[in-house]
């Protein structure tokens, strides 16, 4: 009776053995004649007693139907049975002879063998648990050898939850082909690098009976730091990835800054880029070994954004396999302190007719089946828990309205919780309260990359998403079922809460700003630019401020007298000058997508009663953190002068 299939995401290693687009892996192949390998194995292999492991294999060359596996140590011969072989990767039951060491691994073929190389495996002690007829997924949540009860466990459609003794049992489908918990408050689970263990892979036959244990630490997280990671965006170009040790680096800062508390991350999608996956062999598996070793001792929880999707699948179900043998479920849920977060999967393929990934058309959507298994996965979440939840892509539009399917279902679920609904996606930063009539804030959170790394790229130094806010990320304090919040630039402090232009200075023309740019380019830029292309004698101010919502307050006084503002939508010009600018002058179109964002909602102009005047800029947040600037007039516009 085949037991837990379990594909313990166990060490970066071992993510690696289930990505079918990693880089080309280490082949130790002896020189022995008969039959080739290319099997890709990790250093450690972690599991139980009968449980089933995967493992790639790249131009055919795995193992053949009647071949088996063997484990070498000294004389110790150690036969593991291989289960399953498909075009790309098979699996092998562990034998329940295998103790934890290092063993050469090998493939036997009729009276051959062929080595590959060393694995070290770590084999888990298990509670026996009595099956129960016509439950095929079973298991035990442990904490210090005592059983956990109260756990919710689920494969995506039914939800169950652990008994006194921490047992569960569960009739799956196996659709999905995985089961996961909802790590319970003051609990934590084992970790893989950055990654938390709370799921695991099972063989999607429900006529075999699994087995899927967790063991849980212990830990006082009702007062935690959470952050919140926008499109990270990671594809080996644009000098992405050392601007992203500059991310790291800021991101390590605060963690020391917080060791008083627990910590965690949790990314909002797009933390690749599936175009570059193949071209510049940067892939899902990538971005978890340049996240291992530039962040430790920090359980990072993902959301799937549009592109960590493998686009050369077809349809909706087939292109998040990747993403499911690397990172995690496209969809589930946890606990930490006082606060229920869930990620959602808001990004439906619709490229049915593509199979070589030219096609990438989505929209933005739940499916039916993420709205019941959540209906069941809230049953057992008290109204007194705030909601956290997490997508890629909007549910509402800045403006308000929703702008995403089956939001209406979302937002009845919610009712009754104090919710807050956290996207990414568009690389701006905006803020819509429905607090008021529905219990829900949404934050969009920008983006880790900002324009996908091309400003500081082209200048060094200068981080910007497309209305202007810099490049950073969100630092979340959850004081029980209490949210604070506050963006945090790369390299710079929380008090850089804005940035003041003087309009007066600002002309921006063909001339000033792309001088090699030939006349059908320098006319498109001056389009795009319009709103600043000519000087001005207005006196106007301007004030991007960055997380502003209305309950903010900007004053900006001349004098001793408070000027009057208002919010007005234009382009950010930093970033017209930072990215349209030099495209345009490179003699290249700027890619649409990336031009600067025409409707920020958190641009504010005052005016004032002279060109020459200094005025004070003071800026308050919802929670009474402050900001301010003495501008001397007139401020230069240039890249310099803002590149500080």
């Amino acid at each position: 009776m085949k037991r837990l299939v379990a594909l313990l995401i166990c060490s970066v290693s071992f993510i690696g053995i289930f990505t079918s687009c990693e880089k080309a892996p280490e082949i130790n192949e002896p020189a022995q004649e008969g039959f080739d390998l290319m099997i890709s194995l990790p250093s450690t292999i972690k599991g139980g007693a009968n449980d089933v492991v995967s493992v790639n294999f790249y131009s055919g060359k795995g193992p053949k139907e009647g071949d088996m596996v063997l484990l070498k140590k000294g004389t110790t011969l150690i036969v593991c049975d291989i289960v399953k072989i498909g075009t790309d990767q098979f699996s092998f039951k562990l034998s329940p002879e295998l103790e934890t060491g290092k063993y050469l691994f090998c493939i036997r073929r009729g009276s051959e063998e062929k080595g590959v190389r060393e694995v070290q495996f770590e084999i888990e002690k298990r509670i026996e648990i009595v099956e129960k007829e016509g439950y095929n997924i079973y298991g035990i949540i442990t904490c210090e050898e005592e059983g956990v009860p109260g756990v919710v466990i689920s494969d995506g459609v039914e939800v169950t939850v652990t008994d006194e003794n921490g047992l569960y049992y569960m009739k799956s489908a196996e659709k999905d082909r995985i089961v996961f918990m909802s790590i319970p408050s003051g609990y934590e689970a084992l970790s893989d690098g950055i990654l938390p263990r709370f799921h695991k892979t099972v063989d999607g036959n429900p006529n075999t009976v699994e087995r899927a244990d967790w063991n849980l630490v212990k830990v006082d997280n009702k007062d935690h730091v959470m952050y919140l990671l926008g499109d990270m965006h990671l594809a080996d170009r644009t000098s992405d990835l050392i601007q992203f040790a500059d991310f790291t680096a800021d991101l390590k800062q605060q963690i020391s800054k917080n060791k008083a508390k627990r910590q965690y991350a949790l990314t909002l999608g797009d933390m690749t880029w599936d175009l570059y996956w193949y071209s510049n062999a940067y892939d899902l598996y990538s971005y978890i070994q340049t996240m291992n070793s530039s962040v430790s001792g920090l359980q990072i929880f993902h959301t799937i954004g549009n592109h960590d999707h493998d686009m050369r699948e077809s349809g909706d179900f087939d292109t998040v396999n990747a993403f499911k043998r690397t990172v995690a479920p496209t969809y589930y849920s946890f606990n930490i302190g006082d606060v229920h977060y869930i990620v959602l999967d808001n990004i439906l393929c619709t490229n049915v007719s593509s199979t070589d990934g030219s096609g990438r058309d989505y929209k933005s959507s739940l499916t039916k089946e993420q709205i019941d298994w959540l209906r069941k996965d809230l049953s057992y979440v008290d109204k007194s828990k705030t909601l956290v939840i997490t997508m890629h892509a909007q549910m509402y539009a800045e403006s308000g309205d929703a702008q995403m399917a089956l939001s209406d279902d979302l937002e009845e679920l919610c009712k009754g919780y104090q919710t807050h609904v956290m996207s990414a996606h568009t690389h701006v930063v905006w803020n819509n309260d429905r607090t008021a009539a529905s219990n829900i804030y949404h934050h969009n959170s920008g983006a880790v990359c900002g324009t996908w790394w091309w400003t500081g790229h082209f200048t060094p130094g200068l981080g910007l998403c497309k209305d202007g806010s810099p490049s950073g990320y969100y630092v979340y304090e959850m004081n029980g079922a209490d949210v604070k919040w506050r963006f945090k630039p790369t390299g710079k402090g929380f008090d850089y809460m804005f940035r003041s232009y003087d309009r007066n200075s600002i002309a921006m023309t063909a001339s000033n700003f792309t001088p090699k740019a030939d006349s059908g380019k320098a006319s498109a830029w001056e389009k795009s630019a319009s709103y600043w292309k000519s000087a001005s004698s207005d006196n106007y101010i301007y004030v991007n401020v960055f997380d502003y919502d209305p309950s903010w307050t900007v004053e900006v006084t001349e004098n001793g007298k408070v000027l009057k503002g208002e919010l007005v939508k234009v382009k950010d010009p930093l970033h017209l000058a930072a990215y349209e600018a030099i495209r345009y002058n490179d003699n290249a179109n700027p890619t649409s997508s990336f031009k600067s964002y025409t409707v920020t909602s958190h641009m504010l102009r005052f005016k004032a009663s002279s060109a020459n005047s200094t005025v004070l800029i003071k800026v308050t947040d919802r929670f009474g953190n402050t900001s301010s600037e003495t501008m001397k007039r007139p401020k230069a516009f240039s890249l310099s002068a803002y590149n500080k």
